[in-house]
């Protein structure tokens, strides 16, 4: 090794002219670290655009698919209260084997019920209500129209007080947005007809007015079981008819039903698509870019990068030539000074007497090191200081993503976790766990009436309250959307429970709101509980579902009262 480098250092470079060597040496320092770096840092910047892109997307479709899901919420609620009116209660009682004169009133009567709720809302194309042999209300319908709303109905699943929602394409071509609820006698529970709405796509459209994902973005919602895509925003910016989802992107969706997961990132057909679905369907909000457009930040940035590298490329040869025609004596006792500061743990000085270009370097070089030195000192202070700022902004962040905005409680993320969480110590513990699902009577009415700034401060009472009754550390007071409210009580069997729900029950009704459009004439709650020891087997979907309906119970039976599940998870 040390004959080689002796033959290239001092034989063949040798007959190479200083100068041409100085400019090799100069290009080749300069050109090579470029072309290194330049690769390692387009491969990295690539890859951190790419994560950047993939947690933008997905909370952006998950934000996107919580607001479809208000909105079929507000469709919802709005529908049962149609349903629970009066004069459809009557009118379809009426209707049911009446005389030819009362069925013609009843028909009379539920088409104005109809037409005063859902009239003056465009975006609602059919409403029908049909009687509990499935046919349809109106005489005035056409026939295949109707057949379709019919054979809709038919296939529909049985609806245990939960609508249904699904699509419908007429023989037209056009598909609406389907709202299916059954309709029950409230003296009797019976089912008595059904409620059909079909609505425009467009309806929903309006969603993604404030969604944002970039140029060559597009945001749609998928129907994953008849791989249709029923609202596009692309259709909605520019009227072009969306097209059908790749089957790669499908057979994807299905999967995430099949896992029960609610969101995800999937790379296909030289796309990348984020996913949400959307609450109690198999529709999902869906965000695609192309893979070619994460590159060309990365593309562009980097070709900046090789041209100011192309400018210091020729600087450097300028610097070269010139200093190759004044090299001399005191140029390797430059070099020496700077191999004997580099091979020390300090940067000491150069020392170099003269007034030509080489004092100059000598003095440059020195300001540089001392620049350097107290720009690594400051750069070492500024790094800590932000280490410091972007932990307590991680904390701040931490917090807020488990806190409901409104009431200052856990939000349903939050209670998600710890329900997951206290479900698994009850199984190795083997002791009980309690739910307590609570619903607030009436707040619709409470909002339409009193103002939404009140309805808001009512859930912060109710909330606050809530969070007083926590017996424990391990006690979880939560929102869990709109007027719903839980209780997780850990190691509390079905007594205790009970008791803890009236005395919630209670305390509601003690603080004495007025609510002028309650029956009670204050404000009340409803609250469904369930206490279980649980098993390796049992989900928190299960045991949330028997709250659930008891909370439901305890709203058919009256309301303002407390309801314990008699239901047992099948083994």
């Amino acid at each position: 090794m040390q004959s080689i480098a002796d033959f290239l250092s001092l034989h063949l470079l040798r007959e190479i002219g200083i100068r041409r060597r100085l400019l090799l040496a100069f290009v080749l320092l300069a050109l090579l670290p470029l072309l290194v770096s330049g690769a390692i840092w387009y491969a990295d910047s690539t890859a951190a655009i790419a994560e950047r892109t993939r947690v933008l997307s997905t909370e952006v479709v998950k934000q996107v698919a919580k607001n479809v899901g208000v909105e079929m919420a507000k469709l919802e609620s709005d529908s049962e209260a149609l349903v629970l009116s009066e004069p459809v209660q009557a009118g379809l009682s009426a209707y049911q084997g009446g005389d030819e004169a009362a069925m013609t009133q009843a028909r009379r009567d539920l088409m104005r019920a109809l037409l005063d709720r859902y009239g003056s809302f465009g975006f609602v194309s059919q409403k029908y209500l049909l009687d509990r042999d499935n046919r349809i209300i109106d005489t005035q319908v056409f026939t295949s129209l109707g057949r379709g709303v019919v054979q809709f109905v038919e296939r529909a699943p049985k609806l245990l007080g939960r609508p249904w929602w699904s699509t419908l394409t007429n023989s037209s071509g056009q598909t609406s947005l389907v709202l299916l609820r059954a309709i029950h006698s409230k003296s009797n529970n019976r089912l008595i007809g059904h409620l059909f709405l079909g609505l425009r796509p467009a309806h929903f459209a309006t969603i993604f007015e404030d969604v944002d994902l970039g140029q060559h973005t597009e945001v749609a919602v998928v129907d994953a079981d008849s791989g249709q895509v029923l609202v596009n925003s692309v259709e909605k910016i520019g009227g072009v008819p969306a097209a059908a989802p790749p089957p790669a992107l499908l057979g994807e969706l299905r999967r995430s039903i099949a896992r029960s997961q609610k969101s995800g990132f999937f790379g296909h057909d030289a796309q990348l698509t984020a996913y949400a679905r959307i609450a109690d369907t198999n529709w999902f909000v869906v965000g695609s870019i192309a893979q070619s457009r994460l590159t060309m930040e990365a593309q562009a940035m980097l070709e900046t990068s090789v041209l100011i590298g192309l400018a210091g490329l020729f600087g450097s040869v300028l610097l070269a030539v010139l200093l190759a025609r004044s090299i001399a004596k005191p140029l390797d006792d430059l070099v020496d000074t700077m191999r004997a500061s580099a091979a020390g743990a300090q940067v000491r000085p150069v020392d170099i007497q003269g007034h030509d270009e080489l004092t100059i370097l000598a003095q440059q070089f020195n300001t540089m090191a001392a620049t350097l030195t107290r720009n690594q000192e400051q750069l070492e202070e500024r790094v800590a200081e932000r280490t410091r700022d972007l932990a307590a902004a991680n904390d701040q962040l931490a917090a807020l993503s488990m806190t409901d905005s409104l009431t200052g409680i856990a939000n349903r993320r939050r209670f998600d976790e710890v329900l997951e969480r206290e479900l698994q110590r009850a199984v190795r513990g083997r002791t009980p766990l309690a739910l307590l699902m609570i619903d607030v009577d009436f707040f619709k009415k409470y909002n339409d009436h009193y103002g939404h700034q009140q309805g808001d401060e009512c859930l912060q009472k109710v909330a606050a309250l809530l969070q007083s009754h926590a017996r424990r550390a391990s006690d979880l007071a939560a929102r869990y959307g709109g007027e719903e409210f839980t209780v997780i009580a850990a190691d509390t069997d079905a007594a205790a429970a009970t008791a803890l729900a009236e005395s919630l029950r209670a305390a509601v009704e003690a603080l004495r709101l007025p609510h002028v459009d309650s029956p009670m004439g204050v404000l009340t709650a409803s609250i469904g509980v369930v206490a279980l020891v649980p098993t390796e087997t049992t989900t928190a979907a299960q045991v949330l579902g028997l709250a659930d309906q008891a909370m439901y119970r305890a709203k058919d039976q009256g309301r303002n009262q407390a309801v314990y599940s008699q239901l047992r998870l099948r083994s």
